[in-house]
């Protein structure tokens, strides 16, 4: 199992969504909604990818435009970015999770499983081998401030020198 399936799978047990709850997911792997949207009556996807998978679950509704500022559909329980911070440069990752903190009710849940530096990317052996659009991922520390402003209580989880699960639940 590579690294991606095995933050795929961290990510949905994060979330460990009930069925009643309602769930935005953004990011690039459709793979992690497809999964969510078995758990719940619906989720909605903000998606970097062009691709809609031919057989994707009735409860899955896709959303076009940009990443933030996006309205959260009324009663968002639980929000999963997954692969999508590394994708948007350090101005677009604050202004989307301070955008989620905004609008998520006390005690919601936002689930981020990405590429996170453990360390500065100067010190790493290697980079490469994480793949492409590696420029913007955050370190671990940088995400957990910008969590933390955002007004959530982050707890970290790390895969290794790349790779990391952020579970941060919203404060009062």
């Amino acid at each position: 199992m590579d690294w991606s399936e095995v933050t795929r799978r961290v990510v949905v047990e994060a979330a460990a969504p009930h069925p009643n709850d309602v769930v935005v997911c953004f990011g690039a792997d459709l793979g992690v909604a497809v999964a969510l949207a078995a758990r719940v009556e619906r989720v909605t996807v903000r998606t970097v990818s062009r691709d809609r998978p031919g057989d994707a679950p009735a409860n899955l509704s896709f959303s076009e435009g940009p990443v933030a500022p996006f309205a959260l559909p009324n009663g968002t329980s639980v929000v999963v970015l997954h692969d999508a911070l590394r994708r948007l440069d350090p101005a677009a990752q604050r202004e989307l999770i301070r955008d989620i903190g905004r609008q998520l009710p006390p005690r919601a849940l936002l689930v981020i499983g990405d590429v996170m530096w453990s360390m500065p990317p100067d010190r790493i052996d290697a980079p490469e081998q994480f793949g492409d659009q590696m420029e913007h991922a955050p370190t671990v520390a940088a995400l957990e401030r910008l969590v933390r402003e955002a007004g959530f209580l982050p707890d970290v989880h790390r895969f290794g020198v790349g790779r990391a699960v952020c579970i941060a639940l919203r404060g009062n």
